[in-house]
């Protein structure tokens, strides 16, 4: 299992989303601090968390967000495990499912499908999304990690450009 060797936070105003960066280079959102950056409070309990059929968090799979939710969104949205720093089993998920879920949100909102309790995590998907739009997620999570420090310039760039 891979363990984390760096950590740290990416800010988003007021939201605060854990993430780390992997023994083989992967990064990742983890998966409780996904949640309660969109403001879910009840912390995710593992794969029983998950409803049957593609493995998206639960405020995924609500009726209203359905027609929203495409092909890619559902190929990268499988877990990640890993250990964090301090050798706890985690969860989490590849950079680019965060800007996916932004999108789901956007969408459902400008369809005017949310439901009154949604509409809190489409403020801050949002939120998110907006910063997302100057500076790419793995950008985000190697900065927010510290992890830029050690990697080379030019294979930064390589990697920031294949993601975008």
């Amino acid at each position: 299992m891979p363990q984390a060797t760096h950590e740290g936070v990416l800010q988003f105003g007021t939201i605060e989303i854990e993430v780390a960066v992997l023994d083989n280079g992967q990064r990742v959102i983890t998966q409780s601090g996904l949640m309660m950056g969109l403001g879910r409070i009840r912390p995710p309990t593992g794969r029983q968390y998950y409803r049957s059929g593609a493995h998206l968090p639960a405020f995924l799979t609500v009726q209203s967000l359905k027609p929203f939710i495409g092909e890619d969104l559902a190929a990268i949205a499988n877990q990640i495990e890993f250990r964090t720093k301090r050798g706890v089993k985690a969860l989490g998920y590849a950079p680019n499912f965060l800007p996916k879920v932004c999108e789901v949100f956007a969408r459902a909102q400008h369809a005017g499908v949310l439901k009154a309790t949604q509409h809190s995590i489409a403020s801050r998907t949002q939120m998110i999304a907006e910063q997302l739009e100057r500076s790419c997620t793995m950008r985000l999570i190697d900065e927010a990690t510290s992890y830029q420090e050690i990697r080379k310039p030019h294979t930064q760039r390589n990697t920031y450009r294949s993601e975008e």
